[in-house]
This record gives structure tokens, sequence and C-alpha cells, in this order.
């Protein structure tokens, strides 16, 4: 637990070690690239390797800056929803809705005309009908006052379109740029926009100090803080939760990722009373569950199914390819 006395600077505390983090990743990564044997002799220059320096401008050309500011203010959005959320109402209510990035997923990929597997389609709607069950529970409740659930279910819920645009930004950027370099940007454009901000909305005259307690720099300053945001935080908690949902772009589409998110809110239910944060909720909110399970089950078939198409589909485009070689090898 970072030890901060305001939510706004543990936050920042987080990306700000994060993004020390990722700066010696980066330089490691560099170094290692400039050790590499550089061929003596190429045909053409665009198969040679680049340099350090060229490889260095083209990881930071304009372009990608955009798609890292861009990457920045939907992570922010995200993860800002959920911290909102979770202040005025649920934390298993906040959290359903902060994991439906995947319902916006599916709308953007409707609208611009791609294919979706009509059990995706089938199964985001029992999903649907199973978040409302639940966040109509009459016997959940927090532990504690100041609770406003509609306006904490919907910052949730918008803080889940930051991570639709948010993954679909990243999905785009996982062939542009290596991923260190962009996870770099990614937590330095957090930071950014943190900065101003919190600066406006956290009534704190010491935020812009050094205090262990309420300063927007304070983990410099303290030895414990520092190890602990450098040791356990940051690779833990903000590089390895980002680095693992990268990595799944990079292997997964984006939709399958999304639906397999969707579980995220049954350790927040259990985690959420067991530190003592919700009470615990009534039959409705069990039905709920059940009903957005067999939603969620229901989309990862249909999101397989999709995929498995796919994949058939370039297999024979490949085979139909070698078919017609041969045969144009004979043209003269």
């Amino acid at each position: 637990m970072v030890p901060a006395k305001s939510v706004y600077v543990s936050i920042s505390w987080r990306s700000q070690s994060s993004c020390l983090f990722m700066t010696i990743w980066v330089a490691i990564s560099y170094i290692k690239y400039s050790r590499q044997r550089v061929p003596h002799s190429y045909e053409a220059s665009e198969n040679r390797r680049l340099s350090t320096w060229e490889k260095m401008k083209k990881d930071s050309s304009l372009q990608n800056l955009a798609s890292f500011s861009f990457m920045s203010f939907f992570m922010f959005m995200w993860v800002f929803g959920l911290i909102l959320g979770c202040k005025l109402t649920l934390t298993a209510h906040a959290d359903v809705l902060y994991c439906s990035n995947g319902v916006f997923i599916l709308l953007i990929a409707i609208l611009t005309c791609q294919y979706v597997h009509k059990y995706e389609i089938v199964g985001y709607i029992i999903y649907g009908v199973g978040v409302i069950v639940m966040l109509t529970d009459p016997l959940a409740n927090k532990t504690d006052e100041g609770m406003n659930k509609p306006l904490g279910n919907f910052l949730a819920l918008t803080g889940a379109l930051g991570g639709a645009l948010y993954g679909i930004v990243c999905n785009k950027m996982k062939r542009d740029s290596p991923q260190e370099v962009y996870m770099f940007y990614l937590f330095l454009g957090h930071f950014i926009i943190q900065l101003i901000f919190f600066s406006y909305v956290e009534d704190n005259p010491l935020f812009f100090s050094f205090d262990p307690e309420y300063g927007m720099f304070g983990w410099l300053s303290d030895p414990w803080s520092f190890a602990l945001m450098i040791g356990f935080v940051s690779p833990w908690t903000s590089i390895l939760t980002n680095y693992s949902l990268l990595q799944s772009y990079k292997y997964w589409p984006l939709d399958i990722v999304a639906v397999f998110f969707l579980t995220e809110p049954y350790f927040a239910e259990i985690t959420a009373i067991l530190l003592g944060q919700d009470e615990i909720p009534g039959c409705q909110t069990f039905i709920g569950i059940v009903v957005l399970s067999l939603g969620i089950i229901l989309s990862i078939h249909g999101s397989k199914v999709k995929a498995t198409q796919a994949i058939n589909a370039k297999n024979r485009r490949r085979e139909e390819a070698l078919i017609e070689l041969p045969e144009n090898s004979h043209v003269v």
C-alpha cells in the first residue's frame, strides 16, 4: 500500500516511479541494441540495421509521439474513472463497469462495419442484463458514507470508454514501436496529465512539495517510500499490469482480450468484502453474477470462433497464393 494520505498523490507516485523504472529499462534496451553487430555489407539501404541514434529517432517520431499521447490520455481516463467510481459507489459495481470496455470495443467495431460474430453480440447483451441486475441490488451498500451510486456508476462506465480507446491504440502501436519505448512514454504522458489535472482538483497546499505524506514528489524524499515504490509498487502494480495487458494485445485479438478482462470483477467483489470496503450483497447480486457469467462464456465462444475463421481464411489465401505461384513461374 502506498503510504500517502492523498489519493491523487499516491496515484502520481506510481506513475512517477514507473516512469523512472521504464527509463532504466529503455536505456538498457538501447545499450543492448548498440552492441549488436552491424553487417559490413548490404545491398539495399532499407535492409541494413539502423544505428542507435536512427532507431531512437524512429521510435520517437512525431506520429508515434501523437499515438503515445492518446494512449496516456485514454489510460488516465480509464484509471481515473475507476478511482472516482470506487469513491462514490461499491467497489465491485465500479469494477464491473470499469471492465466493460469490451462493450465499447464491440460498438466501435459495429459502427466501423467490422465483422462481429453473432455470439459476441448475444453474449454482451446477456452480460449487460446481468450487470443491470447486479447494480440494482437494494442490499448492496458501502461500509462508509457519502455514496452516490448513479454518479459513481456513470464515471466508471465513462472510464471504460477510455479503456476501449486505449486498447485500440495499443493494438495499433504493437508493431510500430518497441514495447518498452511506448510504455516509457505511456507513464511519462500519464504523469504529465496527472500533474495538470490533479493540481486543479486537489485542495492541497503541499501538493508540489517533497512532503512524504501530501507532496507530489514526497516518495523521493523518504527512503522507505522510495524503496517501496521502486522495489514493489512500480514493477508489480503498475508495470506488470500494463505489460501483461500489452503482451495480450500482442498475441491475441483485441476482442478476446476484452472479453477475458470481464472476469476481473469476480476478484474485486471478493477483495472489497474481505477488506471491509463493501458489505456482503444480497441474492440479487449473485443472480446478476450468474447471468453476466453466461454472457462472458458466450462472448468468449464467439470471439474464439471469429478468430478461428480469420486464421482459416488467412491459411486459404496462403494456399491459393502457393498454387498460383508455379503457374506464373512458367510465364516468360
